[in-house]
């Protein structure tokens, strides 16, 4: 099993990065709307959808390995796969809460 390390050139140049983060700070100035009127912490103009925040996740050791095993096998990283699976699955489920 090979651990071998993923190197990947940045998505956009810094002019596309500071345009889409102005670009973003218009976006929030309209008000979502709101189930009852309640506020979502997500909804807060100081939250960038540019920051990324680390969260740990417990797997059992079997999963672990079956996600190496994927990313070793694939072009994607096991971070890249667990995004795409897991980001529209919060998004489905807030939906329904919503």
């Amino acid at each position: 099993m090979s651990s071998k390390l993923k190197s990947r050139p940045p998505a956009a140049s810094a002019d596309d990065f500071i345009t889409g983060a102005e670009r973003r700070d218009t976006e929030k100035t309209s008000e979502p709307a709101r189930r009852g009127g309640e506020r979502y912490p997500w909804d807060d103009p100081k939250v960038r959808e540019d920051m990324i925040k680390v969260y740990n996740l417990r797997l059992p050791e079997p999963y672990l390995l079956k996600l190496k095993y994927i990313a070793e096998h694939t072009p994607d990283s096991m971070q890249k796969f667990c995004l795409e699976a897991l980001l529209p699955a919060i998004d489905r489920k807030i939906k329904e809460l919503t």
